[in-house]
């Protein structure tokens, strides 16, 4: 009797994985026509994780296998998901995926988290700078006693792209209303929120946009988390944020783990498109340290992520 081989858990047929993309898609366009959340009418769910799906089914020929077949399915989808629910394109670099070990991440870039906060309720624009050394910025406390801009003297001729002579980043988010909130990061201050990333060899290649993308990061957490936009947004926003500190805050907090995977929702995808790993049905493997990356997915090869 001849012994069929077992299928490869990371690594389904064709049809399947487009079983499952078309399924997310389904459940996000379902969660927009319950009123659960709300997507721009310009943006097309199925165009945008369709995409993402091409860009995940490309093969590595150093690597000699695509992202897709690097991860769980259960992993793929749910970041599939926070892509959507947040409205966002790899085809536009507004995030790119990556994988730790078999599970899947979503990240957005600058651009994303910029289109992300335009998106909430109440904000008319958000923009970031850097200060380079030997510019001159300054800042003033405004009538309600917060911290304003006052003016930014730029050299064009200071912006050498490298890290040691940037002094530090701010980026202000305008109100509807016109009322600015300003958020300033010295260098020092940028650097130990880099300390904390597992993106440090990006951040040493593009120093100037990744400062940027820190302090966007930094003065959208007030916006989100007291946005009266839904939950699910708000839940998928704080994700992807959250998703390249993961590995400090595993080190630190054993049961950190247990607590995100506690609040992640279901996304309700049959056990034939979706299945759990075999590593984790059996308490008996056990993973001894942090895996590293596996590869980036980006709109483009040669596109830095931010």
């Amino acid at each position: 009797m001849t012994t069929q081989p077992q299928e490869n858990q990371n690594n389904l047929p064709a049809e399947k994985q487009n079983a499952m993309v078309t399924r997310v898609a389904e459940r996000v366009q379902s969660m927009v026509e319950s009123n659960q959340i709300n997507i721009p009418e310009n943006y097309s769910i199925v165009n945008a994780v369709q995409a993402a799906y091409f860009k995940l089914t490309e093969v590595d020929f150093k690597k000699k296998t695509s992202l897709i077949d690097s991860a769980t399915r259960e992993s793929v989808a749910f970041s599939l998901q926070d892509m959507a629910i947040q409205a966002l394109s790899v085809a536009k670099n507004q995030g790119y995926f990556i994988v730790y070990g078999d599970k899947m991440q979503f990240t957005r870039s600058y651009h994303g988290t910029q289109a992300v906060i335009k998106r909430m309720s109440g904000v008319k624009d958000i923009w970031a700078n850097v200060i380079w050394k030997g510019e001159k910025f300054e800042v003033e406390y405004n009538q309600r006693g917060q911290l304003a801009f006052k003016s930014h003297e730029v050299d064009w001729k200071a912006a050498t792209g490298i890290k040691e002579d940037i002094e530090g980043a701010y980026c202000i988010i305008e109100r509807d209303d016109g009322v600015q909130f300003l958020t300033v990061m010295t260098i020092e201050e940028i650097k130990t929120s880099w300390s904390q990333s597992s993106m440090a060899t990006v951040q040493n290649k593009y120093p100037q946009e990744m400062a940027k993308r820190t302090v966007i990061n930094r003065a959208a957490k007030a916006f989100i988390n007291t946005s009266d936009d839904s939950d699910l947004f708000i839940g998928a926003i704080n994700r992807t944020t959250e998703n390249e500190f993961e590995n400090e805050r595993r080190e630190i907090n054993p049961e950190y783990e247990v607590k995100k995977n506690a609040n992640t929702e279901s996304l309700d995808i049959k056990p034939e498109i979706i299945e759990s790993p075999k590593a984790e049905k059996n308490p008996e493997i056990k993973q001894e340290k942090e895996p590293e990356p596996v590869g980036t997915a980006t709109a483009e090869d040669d596109a830095p992520p931010f």
